[in-house]
């Protein structure tokens, strides 16, 4: 007779940690469930002093908002005419406001901000830090005044190495337009350098340069953190002779780079910005050359002939405003200790020569195959 075995079931309970709504914070506040949901918002019409009240209560609650359903609300107030929208600042960093009208640059990067804030149900609505009187504490204070949370920062076009503005971030929904660093670091969308030197490498790859060389000049070289020259260098078609094919090189220098393009022979040139064709030397050598000319920095005004990466900044700028917009939806405030960063890479465009000569190549070996 086989051994009889008796198996004991048992069942391991498992406290579950009950969860917190928003009628819970709405109590805890002593406050109508419309306010605390406003609150949670940062909603301008709440007051200040409310809007901490309610975040105290849901920070010591435990509170956190279901994400899809936050999504689906933002959606929908999103696809509302309010005749009267929730209001986030531009703030001009250490730009005036006659350069801001003024720079192509800027304009566009304005222009790109101001669409997306449209798009998403918020106005937008400018200040400028260097204003007559203006002082960091006081541009804070105005914001708060205002009831304003949602913060764009402008990109920083002096040659500073790290910004600050002396604000109390814990009360702010902030996000940066470029790669300057800030102290403390805030969450920023930027070009993103590294791949779009990968991609130019690519494409003049495709119209059978291999061997590009680069001018990078100083200022953008530190302010990218070297991404364009570690770009150049992990992707160049050349990688044992890369690093002699690259220099960094001072805005309006005086040193003579004919010998340079001449030793390095190149097939392609690469500049971070078309001011560098004026250099010494350079004009005249790339003229000699014949070699496609392609800057990093693409934009209308470029001359004719010339390619390179449109950095998209206009749509670089729209996501700094998702940005600012996903810590409002998600009731985020102050600087995290791990920024969100947006970085896009731009996109290419061909220079004139360089493409037709690619297409009759094309068309030669389309012939020869036939």
């Amino acid at each position: 007779m086989a051994n009889a075995v008796a198996v004991k079931s048992f069942t391991v309970s498992v406290a579950r940690k009950p969860v917190v709504t928003l009628k819970d914070v709405a109590r805890r506040a002593r406050l109508s469930l419309a306010t605390v949901s406003y609150a949670l918002r940062q909603h301008p019409k709440i007051p200040v002093e409310t809007r901490e009240l309610v975040a105290t209560a849901a920070r010591e609650l435990g509170y956190r908002p279901n994400p899809r359903v936050a999504s689906l609300m933002a959606h929908i107030r999103g696809a509302q005419s309010r005749p009267h929208r929730e209001r986030l600042a531009f703030v001009w960093v250490h730009t005036s406001r006659a350069e801001a009208r003024q720079n192509p640059f800027l304009k566009m990067v304005f222009a790109g901000a101001r669409e997306r804030a449209a798009q998403m149900g918020f106005a937008l609505e400018e200040f400028w830090t260097t204003d007559p009187g203006m002082t960091d504490e006081r541009l804070e204070k105005i914001l708060r005044a205002r009831g304003i949370v949602g913060v764009v920062l402008s990109p920083v076009t002096t040659a500073e190495a790290t910004v600050t503005l002396g604000w109390d971030w814990r009360k702010f929904a902030p996000a940066v337009i470029g790669n300057v660093t800030w102290t403390p670091e805030l969450p920023h969308a930027g070009h993103h350098h590294f791949l779009a030197m990968r991609l130019v490498l690519i494409e003049l790859a495709k119209l059978g340069c291999r061997r590009p060389v680069a001018l990078i000049e100083a200022t953008v070289h530190e302010r990218n953190k070297h991404a364009y020259t570690a770009g150049f260098l992990a992707h160049h078609p050349q990688a044992a002779a890369a690093r002699g094919l690259v220099r960094v090189v001072a805005r309006g220098g005086a040193e003579d780079l004919r010998p340079w393009l001449r030793a390095a022979r190149p097939d392609a040139l690469i500049v971070s910005h078309t001011d560098l064709l004026d250099l010494p030397g350079v004009g005249e050598a790339i003229k000699m050359l014949r070699v496609p000319k392609v800057t990093l920095y693409w934009s209308k005004e470029t001359p004719h002939g010339i390619g390179g990466i449109d950095q998209c900044q206009d749509r670089v700028a729209g996501h700094a405003v998702d940005l600012v917009a996903a810590q409002l939806n998600a009731n985020e405030t102050g600087a995290p200790d791990l920024p969100r960063m947006m970085l896009f890479p731009g996109r290419w465009v061909a220079p004139a020569a360089a493409g037709k000569k690619a297409m009759r190549r094309r068309e030669v070996q389309r012939v020869i195959r036939d």
